[in-house]
């Protein structure tokens, strides 16, 4: 009972609680919950590209013969890193001409017509100065046209030499050197019938015909067998019809004959 009383009398200590701490400020942020995390799959393997396909280049139109050889030509001729020759001109009018008379000139130099072939090619200088190109083929041949008709001893010393000369100087038409020729024949052998017969046929082609009875009459005098080469010679056609020459043609057939010089021979 005592202890009964003593509990009552004395007052009742409640002992106080701890405040409660007090609350954050700020509160946490609510944690997201993540999407359950499914089973990694396998990863794939790329697909294999295919290479892509280029346009096929457009087929370009084929070359003739002609090119494909021409294109070889022109690439070594144009060196890389250059700028490429201009274009030659156009041909001018003149030059088809030009191309004609020269072809005639060769034409005659290949006849053999070495005086005509000269002339003409002669004339492609003279009357058409612009074609370079054709000049120096032109003197060419011209310097060959020239040679052919030069007799071959320029200089012929003896009158054999000389009478030989002046034969080809007739044949080719150079009727003055002809002339010289045999006449410093006969300066050398006043006797020289074939020199005489020369000179008398290059008179007569020149159309003198009473200088060239005169040479006839004594290349006869000196060697009747001259008649046979008279008889056939072409520049003196116009001369046999003469009385004059019929009358010395009869009289060297009844003359004897000679065996001092050979005979002349006609020419051809």
């Amino acid at each position: 009972m005592a202890k009964l009383r003593r509990s009552a009398s004395r007052p009742s200590v409640k002992k106080a609680k701890a405040p409660a701490p007090a609350a954050r400020s700020k509160a946490k942020p609510p944690v997201k919950k993540s999407a359950p995390k499914t089973a990694k799959a396998a990863p794939k393997k790329p697909a294999p590209r295919k290479p892509a396909v280029k346009p096929a280049p457009a087929k370009k139109p084929a070359a003739s013969p002609a090119a494909k050889a021409a294109a070889p030509a022109a690439a070594k001729s144009e060196p890389k890193g250059r700028p490429k020759a201009p274009a030659p001109p156009p041909r001018r009018s003149t030059y088809a001409d030009a191309v004609l008379l020269y072809e005639r000139g060769l034409q005659a130099l290949q006849a053999k017509r070495y005086k005509d072939a000269a002339d003409t090619l002669k004339r492609v200088i003279a009357e058409f100065p612009e074609e370079i190109e054709l000049h120096e083929r032109a003197q060419l041949y011209i310097r060959v046209c020239e040679r052919q008709i030069a007799p071959p001893d320029a200089t012929p010393k003896t009158p054999e030499e000389q009478v030989y000369a002046a034969t080809i100087a007739l044949n080719s038409g150079n009727t003055d050197r002809a002339i010289a020729l045999a006449t410093a024949a006969l300066q050398r052998d006043a006797e020289n019938d074939a020199a005489e017969y020369l000179l008398g046929v290059a008179l007569a082609t020149r159309g003198d015909g009473k200088g060239a009875m005169a040479h006839l009459a004594r290349a006869l005098e000196l060697n009747p067998d001259t008649r046979d080469a008279m008889a056939k010679e072409p520049e003196l056609q116009a001369l046999r019809e003469t009385e004059e020459l019929q009358a010395l043609l009869a009289a060297a057939a009844a003359a004897p004959r000679k065996e001092k010089r050979g005979q002349p021979k006609a020419r051809r």
